[in-house]
């Protein structure tokens, strides 16, 4: 189908233009940024939920079950699962897809992309994939990250309510503080409850908790076995009692606050690469050779390339 069609479709709806939009976004296709011009408008209409977490720790399935459990409500609900790359095809390795296995027969829209190496856990693309799957007009949309650990908290960025899932056995929990990963949770989620050392880890994770500030919110800690769906109708009452204590105006400021964010990273990740382009790979390698030979340090290097 022709760009003016895949638009038409992408206004009703449809799924199979969806598909194709999310192939140009994720192929980074100068087609896509043509289409979502047009299509903006009728984007940013879906509470976004971040799921993240270290590997092992049952992220799909808890989104798997909470999909199905959010629909089962009158939801309609979207699903981005960030996967590892694979190192073959540069695709997603699609484990998370064959581990939602649920959520696909009960017709909930899922699609796997690959993070690409890119940093945080999500793909550089991830804001305006969810934008193209909010075209479904689902007002609820899932966001999986590929759990990075220390660097995974990049959807912080981009959710509207960030939930982080623990699991008992991993080994040191008080990492789990170190890495930061705990200060961007707004739901705290000890998954594979029924495992020895669950308790012990609710009780470290509200022991970090005490000790940080969290203004108005303090995050919840929900205790789940996803395999058999306890605790996922508790999961998703902490999410909306969440979503209710920010309100419209608290969601819009953080809202924006996120824009802001990802709009001064594309328009410095713009004027990089314009300012690569006219300095050159030659300039560079030279200034390159200057520094190494000590012939000039790297801060008036860079200086001076920005002057030129």
């Amino acid at each position: 189908m022709n760009q003016t069609e895949l638009i038409r479709n992408l206004k009703n709806g449809d799924v199979r233009a969806v598909a194709r939009l999310l192939t140009l976004i994720e192929d980074e296709d100068k087609k896509a940024e043509h289409i979502l011009k047009k299509i903006w408008k009728f984007t940013g209409k879906s509470y976004i939920i971040g799921i993240t977490g270290p590997p092992g720790s049952g992220k799909s399935t808890i989104v798997d079950v909470l999909a199905k459990t959010i629909a089962n409500k009158g939801h309609k609900v979207g699903i981005l699962a960030i996967d590892p790359t694979s190192p073959f095809t540069g695709g997603a390795v699609l484990g998370d897809r064959l581990r939602m296995s649920g959520a696909q027969e009960s017709g909930i829209f899922i699609r796997s992309v690959a993070s690409r190496g890119h940093l945080g856990g999500l793909a550089a693309t991830t804001r305006f994939m969810i934008n193209a799957i909010e075209l479904l007009q689902n007002d609820i949309t899932l966001v999986e990250t590929v759990g990075a650990g220390q660097g995974d908290v990049e959807i912080v960025q981009l959710a509207d309510t960030t939930v982080v899932v623990e699991v008992p056995g991993l080994g040191d929990e008080v990492q789990a503080q170190k890495a930061g990963i705990l200060e961007i949770g707004d739901i705290l989620v000890v998954n594979k409850s029924d495992r020895t050392g669950a308790d012990r880890l609710s009780k470290e994770l509200q022991m970090m908790l005490s000790l940080g500030e969290h203004g108005g919110w303090l995050p919840p800690i929900v205790t789940t076995t996803a395999t058999s769906n306890e605790g996922i109708d508790n999961l998703w009452d902490e999410i909306e009692n969440h979503r209710n204590h920010l309100g419209k105006e608290k969601l819009r400021q953080q809202r924006l606050g996120k824009l802001k964010y990802e709009l001064e990273n594309q328009v410095s990740q713009k004027l990089f690469a314009r300012k690569i382009t006219e300095v050159g790979n030659d300039e560079i390698e030279k200034m390159a050779n200057s520094i190494m030979k000590r012939d000039i340090d790297p801060f008036s290097a860079v200086e001076k390339i920005i002057k030129e």
